[in-house]
């Protein structure tokens, strides 16, 4: 009778260990980053206006906690997942990134011989491209973002690039010969996407990098399609092109980039406007002591529908100490100046109408803590 009721536990728990053993292939991983300034914003007077600004505060940038995953399915494959969140730690507000799965997340399968492919709501292909020669002493991110001017800034409605698109399928290649390409279909989010309006606006983004450890080269291009609600008539198609480089020589590292902007059937008019922009950045490291400098210069927009005097210049110098591998502190200097028309904001996206204050300069410190 003892061994019977035995046996029968051992049956009952079957189910039960098979799930624990499959279990054993999967792992879950828990990460994120706390960031935050102390900043101090000086905005001059925008043309035709005697109104001048100075803020000061703590900012929250781009704070964040995931979850991610992979399980092994055999034969090199595997299943990869996550979801992440921004986290406000300035304030405790929730919009934006600042929701649930409001930054990347997405599910896929993943091959080291045939490569990733993924769906959910993630940055758009251009954004790989940041590493190369974008703003890393402050996590491409912050005051100092230099995708205020590059890719005509975050904000499909005001024809930027570089956006994190929801309604988002990447495939990824396999790394070969230090070559990897990546290629992205956007059915974009919100009122005037695809998934909500017939014939609504849908993206495409690729890339092609060759990274060998000291060499880096990267070409990404983007196209933003039929914007003209998402946009409010503004414009109705965006075409990106960007050519980056790096290289580095050990303890400095010099990168740059290259691009070229057009949007088309401005107002509805058939116009059209184009704009090139241009950055370097160089940083020197010297034991826990990293220097940089950054910068940057946009033309103005050329074309049919030309906004003359539209142009702008920006630039950034930074201290970064490190603490240890997951932690930094810094302390950076960071300076725009808008032509006449243009309408860049620090730390911001520009606007399809508002002329932006001439002259902007921040100072700020700041920390970062990786988990």
């Amino acid at each position: 009778m003892k061994h019977k009721t035995q046996l029968m536990l051992l049956a009952s728990l079957s189910p039960l260990l098979a799930n624990a053993a499959l279990a054993d292939d999967s792992t879950v991983t828990i990460y994120g980053r706390i960031h935050a300034d102390f900043e101090n914003t000086k905005s001059g007077a925008a043309t035709g206006s005697s109104a001048a600004f100075t803020t000061t505060k703590v900012q929250n940038d781009t704070s964040r906690i995931g979850f991610k995953g992979t399980e092994d399915l055999g034969n090199g494959l595997k299943a990869i997942w996550q979801v992440e969140s921004g986290v406000a730690i300035d304030d405790g507000s929730s919009t934006g990134s600042n929701t649930w799965a409001g930054r990347e997340s997405f599910i896929g399968l993943s091959s080291s011989q045939l490569g990733t492919l993924k769906a959910g709501n993630f940055l758009v292909a251009i954004d790989d491209l940041h590493y190369i020669a974008g703003n890393n002493f402050q996590y491409a991110t912050g005051i100092s973002n230099d995708a205020t001017l590059w890719a005509n800034g975050g904000s499909l409605a005001s024809g930027g690039f570089d956006v994190r698109a929801g309604n988002s399928v990447s495939y990824q290649t396999p790394k070969f010969n230090n070559v990897t390409a990546r290629i992205q279909y956007s059915l974009t989010s919100g009122t005037g996407g695809a998934e909500t309006a017939t014939h609504g606006a849908t993206l495409v983004s690729g890339n092609l990098n060759y990274d060998d450890g000291q060499l880096r080269v990267g070409y990404g291009f983007q196209q933003n399609r039929s914007m003209q609600q998402m946009s409010s008539n503004f414009y109705q198609n965006g075409l990106m092109h960007m050519l980056a480089a790096g290289y580095n020589f050990g303890s400095i590292y010099v990168g740059g980039l290259v691009e070229h902007d057009i949007l088309d059937n401005i107002s509805l008019t058939g116009h059209s406007r184009s704009r090139n922009y241009g950055s370097l950045i160089g940083t020197y490291t010297n034991g826990a002591n990293i220097f940089s400098a950054q910068y940057g210069q946009a033309a103005s927009w050329k074309g049919s529908a030309a906004v003359q005097d539209s142009g702008a210049k920006m630039a950034s110098l930074a201290y970064n100490r490190v603490l240890s591998k997951t932690t930094q502190v810094y302390v950076l200097l960071t300076e725009l100046h808008n032509e006449a028309n243009a309408t860049y904001v620090l730390g911001g996206n520009p606007s399809a109408t508002a002329v932006g204050a001439a002259k902007q300069h921040s100072l700020a410190v700041g920390m970062w803590k990786n988990f």
